[in-house]
């Protein structure tokens, strides 16, 4: 008996080596015509099937293909060859008279496992296309529009092999996605408005005329409203749908208007049902910009760190992965845009002097100088020959002497101007510094009435935020104890003084205009923000057309940079 079995199993061993044999040959064949990343994958498995005879890695690349975690834009990726074909292994099929199809299956399921892993990572988006609209924006309207985009390279194939060997390619895409709390809740915003785009909504009309609804109006158009805000979970369902504006339809319109920063004046007007009737597809569309967003940003921000969103006008601070102050910013108008950088912050300021850069003299102060002369002298602003230490400080300057400078070809303009520290400096009380090539710091202000303003598109490019003491409270495990010591006294005076980080601490600005946020303890709600710069809409424009969209990667503008901590916002 013994006999038998070892002579059947050889038999076997036999036909499935010769089987095999047919289908590595298909293989060799159908890889002459194959990119090079292809057929380095499969010699990395001495060209046999990468996919055939593995099938916990083929059950896993079909669910990760059919998952909008990873393929949220539903993207082909060979799918449409993959299914012609799977057949074959649903199948008891004779792998010796099908190892043409087999082949042809194997190599479409690689294709496609190299796809997703690039989209992962880069999107669609043609990267380099969006930075040359940046830089047209400096040719065609003299904005000087910068982002630092992190440019990481696809996977290569030896990574690619070894998650196969290791059976963990749902393993490899979790690590290669960005931001994976940030990348989730815009998945499960996108999940939500796609569910919604399924319902016949209807929209509101109103006449021209319409003088909005307030607060214990009855009119049948609420009852609409009520449906409309219900759809996106503002109101909710189980209190009905009456024609009263009652207390339930003004919490949810104060809910509704805080995720599209409107106006909170618990009237709904015409805006209010404007966005209302906004095609659902546009707030798809912004999430799935989003989504493409985060590919070029850090795929983890550092434990601690300071973000500042630039269109939702807020900066936040983190510690420990966990928000822990949050407060509003003014950010650069839109012909002088914040760069979207990052950077570390090294030290902090009280009482700053403000050197006042070169293309603010040129664009503002020369040009206010010649209407009002004695401009400087009302604000504290002094002027200095040259930018040394000993430069000596030139009284009453001529303003014909400094004219000519409104012109960018007459080169640098010799002068420092500098407002010392007051209760009227442009910088506050206090700035805090991350050194950079921008100049840009964040800030206190001369003109708190600014935060009380919605869209706080108002600086040069800095920013300015609403709490800076509170924020120096917060960094204060970050200063010497001595310094610490000193802030009091320093508060009490104009006196300038410098304190240095004990440990830099990371700063980020950004561009996200969808993310989710608590409205309340236990309500986290989908928050949606104006393109205040554009940036979106560029980003849309420069959707490659087709899947295979990685044959022009130019490489790497910014590498990542390891950090020890990671959050994972």
């Amino acid at each position: 008996m013994g006999t038998v079995l070892r002579l059947i199993l050889l038999i076997i061993s036999i036909y499935s080596f010769l089987c095999a044999t047919q289908l590595e040959n298909q293989l060799k064949l159908k890889l002459q015509n194959e990119s090079k990343e292809v057929r380095e994958l499969y010699s990395l498995n001495n060209n046999k099937p990468l996919w055939i005879g593995h099938s916990k890695n083929y059950r896993d690349l079909n669910e990760a293909l059919n998952n909008p975690y990873y393929n949220y834009k539903d993207k082909l990726f060979y799918r449409d060859i993959i299914s012609q074909y799977d057949y074959l292994l649903q199948q008891n099929i004779n792998m010796n008279q099908n190892s043409k199809e087999l082949a042809t299956l194997d190599i479409a399921l690689t294709k496609a496992y190299i796809e997703l892993a690039k989209f992962i990572v880069v999107s669609d988006v043609d990267w380099d296309m969006v930075q040359q609209k940046l830089k047209e924006l400096k040719e065609l309207q003299d904005i000087k529009a910068v982002w630092e985009m992190v440019r990481k390279s696809p996977p290569k194939p030896k990574k690619l092999f070894d998650a196969l060997v290791k059976k963990d390619i749902i393993g490899l895409f979790n690590s290669l996605t960005p931001l994976p709390k940030r990348h989730t809740d815009l998945i499960e915003a996108l999940e939500t408005y796609r569910q919604i785009a399924t319902q016949k909504i209807d929209k509101i009309s109103y006449r021209k005329n319409f003088q909005g609804l307030k607060f214990g109006d009855v009119d049948d158009k609420i009852v609409e409203i009520k449906r409309r805000l219900a759809i996106e979970g503002d109101y909710p369902k189980q209190y009905g749908y009456s024609n009263l504006f009652d207390e339930e339809l003004r919490e949810a319109i104060r809910r509704y208007k805080e995720r599209f920063n409107l106006e909170q004046n618990d009237i709904i007007d015409k805006v209010t049902i404007y966005y209302m009737n906004k095609p659902i597809s546009m707030l798809i569309d912004s999430i799935i910009t989003n989504l493409d967003k985060l590919k070029v940003f850090p795929n983890r921000f550092p434990d601690e760190y300071i973000l500042v969103n630039i269109p939702d006008f807020t900066m936040e601070y983190y510690r420990d992965g966990q928000m822990v102050l949050r407060m509003e910013a003014v950010v650069g108008r839109d012909k002088r845009p914040t760069p979207i950088f990052r950077s570390k912050m090294t030290y902090l300021e009280l009482n700053p002097n403000w050197n006042i850069p070169e293309n603010l003299v040129r664009k503002d102060l020369i040009p206010t100088l010649m209407k009002e002369p004695d401009y400087m002298v009302k604000h504290n602003i002094h002027v200095f020959k040259g930018w040394g230490k000993n430069s000596k400080e030139i009284k009453n300057i001529d303003i014909n002497k400094l004219i000519p400078y409104l012109d960018e070809s007459k080169g640098h303009i010799p002068y420092r101007f500098v407002q010392f520290p007051g209760d009227d400096n442009a910088l506050g009380r206090i700035k805090f510094m991350f050194p950079n090539k921008y100049s840009v710091y964040l800030h206190d202000t001369d003109n708190k009435s600014l935060f009380e303003r919605r869209y706080r598109v108002y600086s040069s490019g800095c920013m300015r935020i609403s709490k800076p003491f509170e924020l120096l409270e917060a960094l204060k495990p970050h200063l010497k104890p001595s310094d610490i010591a000193q802030i009091d006294k320093y508060r009490q005076t104009l006196k300038n003084k410098i304190m240095r980080f004990i440990k830099p601490l990371p700063v980020q600005t950004a561009y996200f205009t969808v993310f989710k946020r608590e409205y309340k303890p236990g309500d986290r709600a989908i928050y949606f923000r104006k393109d205040i710069y554009g940036y979106d809409k560029m980003i849309q424009e420069s959707v490659t057309a087709d899947d295979n969209m990685y044959n022009s990667y130019n490489g790497a503008i910014i590498e990542e940079e390891p950090i020890s901590q990671y959050s994972i916002y």
